[in-house]
């Protein structure tokens, strides 16, 4: 079966970072048979006085696949309550996913959570809404990130949120290829433009500094630019999470 699995709130400024946690966190369940997890994606939430984070406020969300539910979630949780950096206040979020499964009002609490200061309260209140196929936790501290981490679920699950961990890094300098070329070596799926157009396959891209994918219509995308009349991919240069 699919899940997925979002934690949020677990470091502090000397720790490493939510993001790298989850990926520990997937590559040991997989040692140990529990589950295969993929790429973790960053989900950027409300900045706010009245909200306590690290650096950044953003929870970290990926998809697994796993043949024992009960399982991977205890790891999850044990796994998350031991690394937790000290001083943080750590939650997770578990969802089953299942066809044809409603989850607006999942997708309406993380959408919510990039505009409203939320409470505790309001993310346990939409985590009762999916009785058996969600588990909403807090593991040290306040607990305040159940918040992030229901949140991250939501967004993910609307295909269109997130930055995907990791930089793309060119193979070598000022690399040309086509659309088709750049998404049969590199981790994405298809190009599009920064107002949403996709990019034919015949497209030639500049590939001059590492840049991130991004999600777009649930699909791992390259989000590329004009630069001198040629096209390309949006560079990166953001602080390291």
């Amino acid at each position: 079966m699919k899940i997925l699995i979002c934690i949020d709130d677990t470091d502090n400024l000397d720790s490493i970072g939510t993001g790298q946690l989850l990926e520990d966190m997937c590559a040991e369940a997989e040692n140990l048979g529990l589950a295969k997890g993929g790429f973790v994606t960053r989900h950027q939430l409300l900045i706010h006085e009245d909200i306590e984070y690290t650096s950044h406020n953003s929870s970290m969300c990926c998809e697994a696949e796993t043949e024992d539910l009960q399982a991977v979630s205890d790891f999850a949780k044990e796994y998350l309550a031991s690394h937790a950096a000290e001083g943080s206040d750590p939650g997770i979020c578990i969802l089953r996913l299942t066809e044809g499964a409603d989850h607006e009002k999942l997708r309406e609490f993380g959408k919510l959570a990039q505009t409203v200061v939320l409470k505790k309260a309001d993310a346990y209140s939409v985590a009762a809404m999916y009785p058996g196929v969600l588990s909403l936790t807090e593991h040290g501290g306040t607990g305040d990130g159940v918040i992030g981490a229901l949140a991250g679920v939501g967004l993910r699950l609307t295909g269109s949120d997130g930055r995907v961990k990791g930089k793309i890094r060119p193979e070598r300098e000022n690399e040309t290829l086509t659309v088709r070329e750049f998404c049969g070596k590199y981790p994405v799926e298809q190009v599009m433009t920064e107002d949403g157009e996709l990019l034919p396959e015949d497209t030639e891209l500049c590939f001059t500094e590492p840049t991130k994918a991004v999600m777009a219509d649930g699909t791992v995308t390259l989000i590329a630019v004009r630069d001198n009349g040629r096209w390309i991919p949006r560079p990166h240069k953001g602080k390291k999470k």
